[in-house]
Protein backbone atom coordinates (compact mmCIF):
# COMPACT_ATOMS: atom_id res chain seq x y z
CA UNK A 1 0.00 0.00 0.00
CA UNK A 2 1.10 3.35 -0.86
CA UNK A 3 0.17 6.05 1.37
CA UNK A 4 -2.98 7.92 1.22
CA UNK A 5 -3.72 10.84 -0.91
CA UNK A 6 -4.22 14.20 1.42
CA UNK A 7 -7.54 14.59 0.06
CA UNK A 8 -8.52 11.38 1.86
CA UNK A 9 -7.07 12.25 5.24
CA UNK A 10 -7.01 16.20 5.62
CA UNK A 11 -10.66 16.53 5.89
CA UNK A 12 -11.08 14.53 8.97
CA UNK A 13 -7.86 15.97 10.14
CA UNK A 14 -9.37 19.31 10.35
CA UNK A 15 -12.38 17.89 11.76
CA UNK A 16 -10.20 16.08 14.91
CA UNK A 17 -8.16 18.98 15.70
CA UNK A 18 -10.44 21.70 14.65
CA UNK A 19 -8.96 23.63 12.00
CA UNK A 20 -7.80 23.10 8.67
CA UNK A 21 -4.15 21.52 8.85
CA UNK A 22 -1.34 22.87 6.80
CA UNK A 23 1.07 20.11 6.43
CA UNK A 24 4.81 21.83 7.35
CA UNK A 25 6.82 19.14 6.49
CA UNK A 26 6.92 15.43 6.27
CA UNK A 27 9.57 12.92 7.38
CA UNK A 28 9.00 9.23 6.48
CA UNK A 29 9.31 6.96 9.22
CA UNK A 30 11.25 3.43 9.73
CA UNK A 31 10.70 0.36 11.70
CA UNK A 32 7.71 -2.26 11.90
CA UNK A 33 6.56 -4.92 9.92
CA UNK A 34 2.94 -3.58 9.46
CA UNK A 35 2.36 -0.56 7.79
CA UNK A 36 3.51 0.10 4.17
CA UNK A 37 4.08 3.84 4.51
CA UNK A 38 4.31 5.36 8.20
CA UNK A 39 5.68 9.25 7.91
CA UNK A 40 5.40 12.19 10.44
CA UNK A 41 3.84 15.24 9.74
CA UNK A 42 4.07 18.46 11.11
CA UNK A 43 0.68 20.39 11.38
CA UNK A 44 0.31 23.82 11.31
CA UNK A 45 -3.50 23.96 12.95
CA UNK A 46 -4.53 27.54 13.72
CA UNK A 47 -1.30 28.99 14.35
CA UNK A 48 -0.31 26.11 16.38
CA UNK A 49 2.35 23.29 14.90
CA UNK A 50 0.73 19.51 15.36
CA UNK A 51 2.92 16.67 14.92
CA UNK A 52 1.33 13.21 13.80
CA UNK A 53 1.86 10.04 12.19
CA UNK A 54 -0.24 9.48 8.97
CA UNK A 55 0.12 5.59 8.27
CA UNK A 56 -1.52 2.83 5.75
CA UNK A 57 -3.40 0.35 7.72
CA UNK A 58 -5.25 -3.30 7.53
CA UNK A 59 -8.69 -3.21 8.40
CA UNK A 60 -7.87 -5.33 10.87
CA UNK A 61 -5.37 -2.24 12.33
CA UNK A 62 -8.43 0.32 11.51
CA UNK A 63 -11.11 -1.62 13.44
CA UNK A 64 -9.05 -2.02 16.29
CA UNK A 65 -8.33 1.44 16.87
CA UNK A 66 -11.51 2.67 16.72
CA UNK A 67 -12.22 -0.06 19.55
CA UNK A 68 -9.16 1.60 21.14
CA UNK A 69 -10.83 4.99 21.04
CA UNK A 70 -14.08 3.91 22.58
CA UNK A 71 -11.71 3.49 25.69
CA UNK A 72 -9.99 6.40 25.49
CA UNK A 73 -6.60 4.88 25.82
CA UNK A 74 -3.22 6.30 25.24
CA UNK A 75 -2.97 5.02 21.97
CA UNK A 76 -6.01 6.68 20.54
CA UNK A 77 -6.58 7.29 16.40
CA UNK A 78 -7.12 11.16 15.72
CA UNK A 79 -8.64 9.92 12.09
CA UNK A 80 -9.06 6.44 10.36
CA UNK A 81 -10.16 5.68 6.57
CA UNK A 82 -9.99 3.35 4.43
CA UNK A 83 -6.67 1.78 4.61
CA UNK A 84 -5.13 4.10 6.82
CA UNK A 85 -5.00 6.03 10.17
CA UNK A 86 -4.02 8.86 11.70
CA UNK A 87 -2.34 9.08 15.22
CA UNK A 88 -0.39 11.13 17.40
CA UNK A 89 3.25 12.01 16.81
CA UNK A 90 4.67 9.88 20.44
CA UNK A 91 8.21 11.60 21.06
CA UNK A 92 9.62 8.46 22.89
CA UNK A 93 11.76 5.38 22.84
CA UNK A 94 11.36 2.10 23.51
CA UNK A 95 12.29 0.66 27.29
CA UNK A 96 15.96 -0.02 27.68
CA UNK A 97 17.16 -3.71 27.71
CA UNK A 98 16.25 -5.25 31.06
CA UNK A 99 14.20 -2.00 31.75
CA UNK A 100 10.19 -3.05 32.13
CA UNK A 101 7.71 -1.22 30.15
CA UNK A 102 6.17 1.95 31.63
CA UNK A 103 3.08 1.68 34.19
CA UNK A 104 1.28 3.68 31.78
CA UNK A 105 1.66 1.04 29.13
CA UNK A 106 0.22 -1.42 31.93
CA UNK A 107 -2.69 0.71 33.37
CA UNK A 108 -3.79 1.41 29.65
CA UNK A 109 -3.65 -2.18 28.37
CA UNK A 110 -5.95 -2.86 31.45
CA UNK A 111 -8.20 -0.20 30.72
CA UNK A 112 -8.32 -1.63 27.15
CA UNK A 113 -8.78 -5.32 27.96
CA UNK A 114 -11.16 -4.41 30.63
CA UNK A 115 -13.96 -2.93 28.56
CA UNK A 116 -13.98 -5.61 25.95
CA UNK A 117 -13.82 -8.53 28.14
CA UNK A 118 -16.05 -11.02 26.43
CA UNK A 119 -16.95 -8.34 23.71
CA UNK A 120 -16.01 -8.71 19.97
CA UNK A 121 -14.80 -5.01 18.47
CA UNK A 122 -16.49 -5.37 14.83
CA UNK A 123 -13.76 -6.20 11.97
CA UNK A 124 -11.17 -8.01 14.81
CA UNK A 125 -10.62 -11.54 13.94
CA UNK A 126 -10.81 -13.91 16.82
CA UNK A 127 -8.24 -16.80 18.10
CA UNK A 128 -9.86 -19.96 18.11
CA UNK A 129 -9.00 -23.93 16.96
CA UNK A 130 -9.12 -22.40 13.76
CA UNK A 131 -6.81 -19.68 13.66
CA UNK A 132 -4.59 -21.41 15.84
CA UNK A 133 -3.73 -24.41 12.69
CA UNK A 134 -3.24 -21.73 11.15
CA UNK A 135 -0.66 -19.99 12.96
CA UNK A 136 1.01 -23.23 12.98
CA UNK A 137 1.08 -23.64 9.30
CA UNK A 138 2.23 -20.40 9.20
CA UNK A 139 4.54 -20.69 11.57
CA UNK A 140 5.87 -24.08 9.97
CA UNK A 141 6.98 -22.29 6.49
CA UNK A 142 9.24 -20.52 7.80
CA UNK A 143 10.86 -23.32 10.12
CA UNK A 144 10.99 -25.76 7.11
CA UNK A 145 12.55 -23.35 5.35
CA UNK A 146 14.96 -23.00 7.75
CA UNK A 147 15.72 -26.28 7.69
CA UNK A 148 16.07 -26.12 3.99
CA UNK A 149 18.56 -23.20 4.03
CA UNK A 150 20.54 -23.85 7.00
CA UNK A 151 20.59 -27.78 6.82
CA UNK A 152 20.26 -27.74 10.93
CA UNK A 153 18.60 -30.81 11.84
CA UNK A 154 17.26 -29.02 15.21
CA UNK A 155 14.95 -26.62 12.91
CA UNK A 156 13.14 -30.27 11.34
CA UNK A 157 12.84 -30.83 15.03
CA UNK A 158 11.22 -27.73 16.08
CA UNK A 159 9.08 -28.47 12.06
CA UNK A 160 7.89 -31.99 13.65
CA UNK A 161 6.73 -30.60 17.13
CA UNK A 162 4.83 -27.82 15.25
CA UNK A 163 3.30 -29.95 12.95
CA UNK A 164 1.82 -32.56 16.13
CA UNK A 165 0.99 -29.23 18.07
CA UNK A 166 -1.30 -27.89 14.96
CA UNK A 167 -3.96 -30.17 16.29
CA UNK A 168 -3.31 -31.14 20.01
CA UNK A 169 -6.80 -31.32 21.48
CA UNK A 170 -5.00 -29.40 24.60
CA UNK A 171 -5.45 -26.09 22.85
CA UNK A 172 -8.57 -26.70 21.16
CA UNK A 173 -9.70 -27.29 24.96
CA UNK A 174 -8.05 -23.88 25.99
CA UNK A 175 -9.79 -21.99 23.64
CA UNK A 176 -13.01 -23.65 24.37
CA UNK A 177 -13.42 -22.33 27.70
CA UNK A 178 -10.94 -19.47 28.00
CA UNK A 179 -12.48 -15.88 28.01
CA UNK A 180 -11.58 -13.24 25.25
CA UNK A 181 -10.89 -9.71 25.27
CA UNK A 182 -9.27 -7.26 22.41
CA UNK A 183 -5.76 -7.74 22.56
CA UNK A 184 -2.83 -5.93 20.77
CA UNK A 185 -1.09 -9.14 19.67
CA UNK A 186 2.11 -7.81 19.17
CA UNK A 187 3.17 -5.63 22.10
CA UNK A 188 6.52 -6.72 22.08
CA UNK A 189 8.83 -3.72 23.83
CA UNK A 190 9.57 -2.33 20.08
CA UNK A 191 6.04 -1.35 20.10
CA UNK A 192 6.40 0.71 22.95
CA UNK A 193 7.31 4.57 22.66
CA UNK A 194 6.97 6.50 25.88
CA UNK A 195 4.29 5.44 27.69
CA UNK A 196 1.92 4.31 24.77
CA UNK A 197 1.76 0.80 22.92
CA UNK A 198 1.83 1.37 19.11
CA UNK A 199 1.15 -0.47 15.60
CA UNK A 200 -1.93 -2.80 16.26
CA UNK A 201 -1.71 -4.10 13.08
CA UNK A 202 -1.93 -7.75 14.88
CA UNK A 203 -4.82 -7.56 17.11
CA UNK A 204 -7.04 -10.11 17.68
CA UNK A 205 -9.55 -10.82 20.26
CA UNK A 206 -8.04 -13.47 22.22
CA UNK A 207 -6.99 -14.41 26.39
CA UNK A 208 -5.64 -10.98 27.94
CA UNK A 209 -2.81 -13.67 28.68
CA UNK A 210 -1.53 -13.04 24.95
CA UNK A 211 -0.23 -9.31 25.42
CA UNK A 212 0.99 -9.77 29.33
CA UNK A 213 3.49 -12.15 28.39
CA UNK A 214 4.59 -10.36 25.93
CA UNK A 215 4.96 -7.45 27.18
CA UNK A 216 6.60 -8.77 30.30
CA UNK A 217 8.78 -10.71 28.05
CA UNK A 218 8.57 -13.38 30.69
CA UNK A 219 6.78 -16.94 30.48
CA UNK A 220 4.41 -17.63 32.70
CA UNK A 221 4.13 -13.90 33.53
CA UNK A 222 1.59 -12.51 36.71
CA UNK A 223 0.89 -9.09 35.60
CA UNK A 224 2.69 -6.06 37.54
CA UNK A 225 -0.11 -3.97 40.09
CA UNK A 226 -0.06 -1.06 37.28
CA UNK A 227 -2.45 -3.68 35.17
CA UNK A 228 -4.22 -5.25 37.52
CA UNK A 229 -5.34 -2.07 39.09
CA UNK A 230 -7.42 -1.74 36.18
CA UNK A 231 -8.39 -5.37 35.39
CA UNK A 232 -8.07 -8.19 37.51
CA UNK A 233 -9.10 -11.27 35.88
CA UNK A 234 -11.33 -13.63 37.72
CA UNK A 235 -8.62 -16.10 38.86
CA UNK A 236 -10.87 -19.50 37.81
CA UNK A 237 -9.37 -19.59 34.44
CA UNK A 238 -5.42 -18.37 35.17
CA UNK A 239 -3.43 -21.44 35.19
CA UNK A 240 -4.63 -22.41 32.17
CA UNK A 241 -4.56 -19.14 30.66
CA UNK A 242 -0.85 -18.76 31.51
CA UNK A 243 -0.07 -22.55 30.02
CA UNK A 244 -2.02 -21.35 26.59
CA UNK A 245 -0.78 -17.98 26.13
CA UNK A 246 3.25 -19.70 26.87
CA UNK A 247 2.62 -22.09 23.56
CA UNK A 248 0.61 -19.57 21.57
CA UNK A 249 2.57 -16.21 21.86
CA UNK A 250 6.01 -18.60 21.64
CA UNK A 251 4.74 -20.16 18.68
CA UNK A 252 3.74 -16.84 17.39
CA UNK A 253 7.35 -15.49 17.32
CA UNK A 254 8.89 -18.88 16.58
CA UNK A 255 8.74 -17.71 12.64
CA UNK A 256 10.20 -14.48 13.29
CA UNK A 257 13.01 -16.39 15.57
CA UNK A 258 13.84 -18.82 12.26
CA UNK A 259 14.15 -16.18 10.18
CA UNK A 260 16.32 -13.69 12.34
CA UNK A 261 17.72 -15.79 15.28
CA UNK A 262 18.68 -18.79 14.59
CA UNK A 263 18.47 -22.26 15.59
CA UNK A 264 19.33 -21.99 18.94
CA UNK A 265 17.26 -19.97 20.00
CA UNK A 266 14.08 -21.14 18.24
CA UNK A 267 15.33 -24.69 19.53
CA UNK A 268 14.62 -22.62 23.28
CA UNK A 269 11.36 -20.73 22.33
CA UNK A 270 10.19 -24.11 21.15
CA UNK A 271 10.85 -25.84 24.41
CA UNK A 272 9.01 -22.87 26.35
CA UNK A 273 6.10 -24.19 24.09
CA UNK A 274 6.49 -27.44 24.41
CA UNK A 275 6.69 -26.88 28.92
CA UNK A 276 3.32 -24.93 28.78
CA UNK A 277 1.92 -27.57 26.26
CA UNK A 278 2.58 -30.03 29.41
CA UNK A 279 1.10 -27.53 32.31
CA UNK A 280 -2.14 -26.98 29.67
CA UNK A 281 -3.12 -30.86 30.41
CA UNK A 282 -3.79 -30.33 34.39
CA UNK A 283 -4.62 -26.88 34.38
CA UNK A 284 -7.77 -27.88 32.27
CA UNK A 285 -8.54 -30.63 34.25
CA UNK A 286 -10.74 -28.87 36.83
CA UNK A 287 -12.86 -26.86 33.85
CA UNK A 288 -13.02 -30.65 31.58
CA UNK A 289 -16.66 -31.09 32.79
CA UNK A 290 -17.92 -27.16 32.82
CA UNK A 291 -19.60 -25.56 30.05
CA UNK A 292 -17.58 -22.64 27.74
CA UNK A 293 -17.72 -19.58 29.15
CA UNK A 294 -19.86 -16.67 27.22
CA UNK A 295 -18.40 -15.62 23.40
CA UNK A 296 -15.98 -14.47 22.94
Amino acid sequence: MTAPPDAAWLPAAARALGGAPVVLDRTPLSGGYVAASVERLDLDVAGRTVPVVLKTASPVEVAAMRAVNVVGADAAVLAAGDGWLLVPFVDGAPPADGEPAPDGVWASLARIHAHWWRKRPRGVPVVDAAYWRSLCDRTLVAVRGAAARTGDPAFGEVADALASWRDDPRMAAALAVLPRTLVHGDAHRGNVLGATLIDWGNARVAPAAVDVLTLSGVPGAVAPAAYTAGFDAPPEFADVERAWADVHVHVHYLGFAADHLGAARVTEMAGIAARGLDALGPALTPHRTRSAPDRP
